[in-house]
């Protein structure tokens, strides 16, 4: 899961980043790519929800182990 997460982060800072260029660059194609740039910013929260989510956990199993 932790490789589909990286993929989902890389991927969405392109697509987020090639939607933001096109747009501020005045370049053909920038209203096509508003959609894909929204795509991505739902990656890159997914996957950084995921990461945080993966921390909590670990921090918790941490937190419940057996002290003696």
């Amino acid at each position: 899961m932790r490789k589909i997460a990286w993929v989902a982060l890389g991927a969405g800072i392109f697509l987020a980043a090639a939607a933001y260029i096109t747009e501020t660059n005045d370049l053909p194609g920038a209203v096509e790519l508003r959609t894909g740039g929204f795509v991505g910013y739902i990656l890159i929260i997914s996957a950084i929800a995921w990461f945080l989510l993966r921390r909590l956990y670990e921090w918790d199993k941490k937190a419940e182990a057996p002290r003696a």
